[in-house]
């Protein structure tokens, strides 16, 4: 539609179209940083893991078995083939645009061979199945980055069955109140822009109703980060507050409680008539467009 002229704007472009647009006679493509987080929930919550041949138990509880699957993902290669180069990968549950400490924490290093280890330490050396919800047509290139991740955790023996699913059914089986999923994507912008929207919202403990944490799919609860998190709230000295929000940061990252994959460019589709503005956190806004 954009190439035939019946539509001015498209968002997002693929990110294997953006050539064929570019080098249309009346497109162009408009890149830019993005706000949003793309990352893994994985469901500690509950005392069996739904959706999975292990029974009676639930290996998500085990920091171990987290921390196996995060090391198990080699985000360069996401990013190079999967993304073609459009996405950052980070440590972080936000943009490091909007947090002035976000260069102190490391991803955890992509190494098979730890990831068997810890496997093996938690006590499943033989791997497990589990089912891997994702949306198809929500995020850049989700169901590839799915695809990708399924196969990359088949390295260290765990078989992913991948559920890919439309964004309005895939969002009405992991959201609450049902949260009938163990495995999923997600990708998440602070509408504050402010590091304690994410913690309230994503990371915080919640209960199976979804109050706490509301968007907090997998579960996760460390109650350090609720305490930080509350007082994070009401902390007016800047450095002080940032401190509180890099040491949530930090213990959700030693606890490998989610599984942060990287920031997504924007990618927009325009006709050369159109002058656009894109904002950092990929809301659309006609005032800041014009069309000549």
């Amino acid at each position: 539609a954009l190439l035939s002229g019946d539509v001015d704007l498209i968002d997002p472009v693929p990110v294997q179209d953006m050539a064929r647009i570019q080098a249309g006679a009346k497109t162009t493509v408009l890149t830019a940083p993005e706000l949003r987080t793309m990352f893994l929930n994985m469901d500690s919550m509950r005392e069996e893991l739904a959706h999975s041949n292990i029974k009676g138990r639930n290996p998500f509880k085990d920091a171990r078995v987290r921390r196996a699957f995060y090391q198990a993902i080699d985000i360069e290669a996401i990013k190079t083939k999967v993304m073609r180069g459009m996405a950052a990968p980070t440590a972080l549950m936000i943009s490091p645009l909007l947090f002035p400490g976000a260069g102190k924490l490391k991803r955890w290093p992509y190494d098979v061979a730890a990831a068997k280890a810890l496997l093996a330490e938690a006590g499943y050396a033989e791997g497990f199945e589990l089912v891997m919800d994702c949306p198809t047509d929500r995020y850049v290139n989700d169901e590839e980055i799915c695809q990708a991740v399924s196969a990359m955790l088949g390295r260290i023996g765990v078989k992913v069955v991948l559920n890919a699913l439309p964004k309005a059914q895939y969002f009405e089986k992991v959201s609450p109140p049902k949260y009938a999923s163990s495995f999923n994507l997600l990708g998440w912008t602070p509408g504050s822009l402010d590091s304690w929207n994410v913690l309230a919202n994503l990371v915080i403990c919640r209960d199976d109703k979804g109050k706490g944490g509301t968007f907090n799919f997998g579960g996760y609860c460390n109650p350090k980060i609720d305490e930080l998190a509350r007082a994070i709230l009401v902390e007016q000295d800047a450095t002080k507050r940032d401190g509180l929000i890099g040491e949530a940061f930090r213990l959700l990252h030693e606890d490998a409680g989610m599984i942060p994959l990287h920031q997504q460019a924007l990618a927009w589709g325009v006709t050369k008539n159109m002058q656009v503005t894109q904002r950092a956190d990929g809301h659309i806004r006609f005032a800041w467009m014009r069309k000549q």
